[in-house]
């Protein structure tokens, strides 16, 4: 019977048990690494998706505004012909005498932003709509269904007191968001003069009131 030698089978076993190790250590890593990729191609996917979708957000919300100089212009020249259309109202058919006044002072004024506006447009290429779309004619058969003399005035008052207040909203609302430089300035020298016609429109209003 042959003898084992117990320091030779030590060393084997050792041996083993080493490359066994390091197999081990190997494989170990290598899965983390793998790991460690798989993580990154993951939020690497995740960025692009969150970026795409802001992306396409900004693309509907500036398909939805467009333009906000155009769209202000625009939207400036529906509500001006509109006030237009009621300040005439206004002087065709008063009876008070402050109202005849302040109606064909206001008439003047309005008349003159249109202009400007009309100008600035036509600078800038930008379409304007020809007509109100009835919005002025509807705010004058509303206001001559169902009232007469000083209750006609009262009523006339009242919708340039709202239509001031709708006036005045659109210019600020517009005031940051246009880019244009020249039109920012209009806007900003036009609200004193609203401010104007919707104080002297509310003092009206109080005084046909009483």
């Amino acid at each position: 019977m042959k003898h084992v030698n117990t320091h030779h089978f030590l060393l084997a076993a050792a041996l083993t048990l080493t490359v066994a190790c390091n197999d081990s250590s190997s494989t170990s890593t290598s899965t983390t690494d793998s790991t460690s990729t798989m993580t990154a191609k993951v939020d690497t996917a995740m960025k692009d998706i969150k970026e795409g979708a802001q992306n396409v957000a900004a693309d509907v919300k500036n398909a939805v505004d467009g333009n906000p100089d155009s769209n202000f212009v625009v939207k400036a020249t529906v509500a001006n012909m509109e006030e237009l259309r009621i300040i005439q109202e206004g002087l065709d058919k008063g009876t008070d005498k402050d109202m005849k006044g302040h109606a064909k002072m206001m008439l003047a004024d309005h008349k003159k932003l249109g202009t400007t506006v009309k100008g600035y447009s036509t600078k800038k290429s930008y379409m304007l709509p020809d007509n109100d779309g009835g919005k002025g004619d509807d705010a004058v058969a509303s206001l001559n269904k169902n009232t007469k003399g000083k209750d006609w005035d009262k009523a006339w008052a009242d919708k340039m007191v709202d239509g001031h207040k709708d006036a005045i909203d659109l210019f600020e609302k517009y005031q940051d968001k246009v880019k244009d430089a020249d039109l920012k300035a209009m806007i900003t020298n036009t609200l004193p003069t609203l401010h104007s016609h919707l104080d002297m429109m509310k003092q009206l209003q109080d005084k046909l009131g009483k």
